[in-house]
């Protein structure tokens, strides 16, 4: 089985640092390169998510006496505006301080979980997965180091960074067979992200039959009691605060996003999107960048090196299956539930959804080049799997000048220069000012208004209209714009366009006007990486006219 797991306490170490294994030069040196290039990323580019503005506004809004929820005046009741309960806890800390300080403070753990995520992907490779092959270890503690995105979405304020730690240290600590650990890490997941209730139910059958096979319910007993302990006050919490322990959104996405199986008339055009949607998944396996917020760009020519990785991903299964090794079967089933969640039940895949995954996959893929390399005579096996990681790495190490430097300019010239400002001007209307429009983040951040955003994140008013609307299964961006009628529209330029020659979206001319325009120059533009893949360049600010009342625009 996978461990023999039992209830104790470990013997005294002889040192700290041995006992760390800090000792080891490769470990050291991969952590401390995991803390200087997100702290070097942190001040250069000084990169703030979108969806990171949306949760700690609630921490904000908590502390300035408006409840744990986004701002809204036309709502009596609190909203679960978030998805992940750790990415509102962090900020909630640091806000009790002082209001304010919660981005800062995710992103200060996010520095630290960096180089903590390093350790436990490393020991992972030299204890469990690959313990022949230093190699092996340092490519997979190599790419949690110093792949772009594995840097980008922690360091911008996220909680994919701590996503990673929990997941990796989870897993670590099931194959050791330590069931207090386990226990906590598992209830963590929980916590960090709801598609990660996928292990803690993997890693409760692996207690579970260790019961059963010690004849003796304490294991499971004791997980069940850690993890409820963790998890369980929370369900309370918001059963009780928003009336229901689920996201709002969760059911917006669900609501409002339209998955490709749901609109697939053929067989073939379910299999083209199975596969477009697994290959956004594990894109992030070879050097590609996705600070424009719309999917991954391939840095080099093509996705021949994702799909080589994976080829080799396969490969070391097939050595597992064929050895009939059964150690590892949790960690392949998490990553392939995972995989799979994402493809067929998230209608759509943002980037960060992917980070905690290929950086499991990443240590899945050094297994299958320690095992490929294993076949080849005793005296080059070493060398090859060496040269293998030194390759490997090196594709993401010579791309992060470029990589960073794009996400300084997004920073400035995009969300500073457009969306902040949107935001600010906003900021100088009426208490009582209604927004619409996609991006929430920065506009609902700075702004402090009212906003419905489509799919109705912080928005009940969004989903229960998208609730009563649902079939057919379309996009329904418009119409929720022409139901909510806000005071301000806050619309791309192509989408004006493309609204605008709608039937429905006759009252955009009717009802509003143009007030401003946000965006881009062109001169700023040349300063982007792929400007073609950045959908926020150019927005156009509409307010409603004044003669048009509410009642007449029902």
């Amino acid at each position: 089985m996978v461990c023999d797991m039992e209830l104790r306490t470990s013997p005294k170490p002889a040192g700290f640092v041995r006992s760390l294994h800090l000792d080891d030069p490769w470990l050291v040196g991969l952590m401390v390169l995991a803390f200087l290039l997100r702290l070097i990323f942190w001040i250069y580019t000084k990169r703030v998510w979108e969806d990171a503005l949306i949760t700690v506004l609630h921490s904000e809004n908590f502390y300035n006496g408006l409840g744990l929820t986004h701002f809204r005046i036309d709502d009596p009741r609190p909203l679960h505006g978030f998805t992940s309960p750790i990415s509102v806890l962090v900020p909630l800390i640091a806000d009790r301080f002082h209001v304010g300080w919660g981005l800062s403070f995710q992103k200060l753990l996010s520095l630290f979980g960096g180089p903590v995520a390093v350790w436990f992907s490393y020991r992972l490779m030299r204890e469990y997965v690959a313990p022949m092959s230093k190699a092996a270890a340092v490519l997979g503690a190599g790419y949690i180091a110093l792949e772009h995105h594995q840097i980008l979405w922690g360091m911008a304020g996220m909680e994919t960074q701590l996503a990673t730690v929990i997941s990796l240290a989870s897993i670590f600590y099931l194959l050791r067979g330590n069931i207090v650990a386990i226990g906590v890490t598992s209830g963590l997941c929980l916590l960090v992200r709801p598609d990660f209730v996928l292990w803690t139910a993997i890693a409760a059958t692996v207690v579970a039959y260790t019961s059963y096979r010690k004849k003796t319910a304490r294991p499971l007993l004791t997980f069940a009691g850690i993890v409820a302990v963790i998890y369980g006050p929370w369900l309370i919490f918001t059963t009780i605060y928003y009336g229901s322990p689920v996201p709002n959104t969760i059911v917006a996405k669900t609501l409002g996003y339209v998955g490709y199986w749901e609109v697939a008339t053929s067989a073939a055009m379910f299999i083209r999107g199975t596969a477009v949607a697994f290959g956004r998944i594990f894109l992030p396996l070879e050097p590609v960048f996705g600070g424009n917020g719309t999917g991954f760009i391939p840095l080099i020519q093509g996705y021949w090196m994702a799909q080589l990785c994976l080829v080799v991903i396969v490969v070391g299964f097939i050595f597992e299956l064929v050895r009939r090794r059964w150690q590892l079967w949790p960690v392949y089933v998490f990553a392939a539930a995972c995989a799979c969640f994402l493809a067929f039940r998230a209608p759509v895949i943002f980037g960060w959804y992917a980070v905690p995954l290929c950086a499991l996959l990443a240590l899945l893929l050094a297994k299958g080049v320690s095992d490929i390399a294993g076949m080849l005579p005793a005296n080059s096996r070493s060398a090859m799997a060496w040269v293998v990681t030194v390759a490997y790495l090196a594709s993401f190490a010579v791309v992060l000048p470029t990589t960073f430097r794009a996400e300084r300019n997004i920073q400035e010239l995009v969300e500073n220069k457009v969306r902040k400002q949107i935001g600010l001007y906003l900021a100088n209307t009426p208490v009582d000012t209604t927004i619409a429009g996609e991006p929430l983040g920065y506009v609902g951040y700075y702004s402090r208004r009212t906003y419905y955003d489509y799919p109705g994140l912080c928005s009940r008013k969004v989903t229960r209209w998208l609730q009563a609307h649902k079939y057919p299964r379309v996009w329904k961006t418009l119409q929720v714009y022409s139901y909510v009628r806000p005071d301000y529209l806050v619309l791309r330029k192509k989408e004006y366009g493309d609204f605008s020659s709608e039937p429905d979206g006759y009252f955009l001319k009717s009802d509003y006007h143009l007030e401003r325009e946000f965006a881009v120059t062109p001169e700023d533009g040349k300063k982007l990486l792929h400007p073609e893949k950045n959908i926020d360049l150019d927005f156009l600010l509409l307010a409603r006219n004044k003669r048009v009342t509410n009642t007449e625009s029902q």
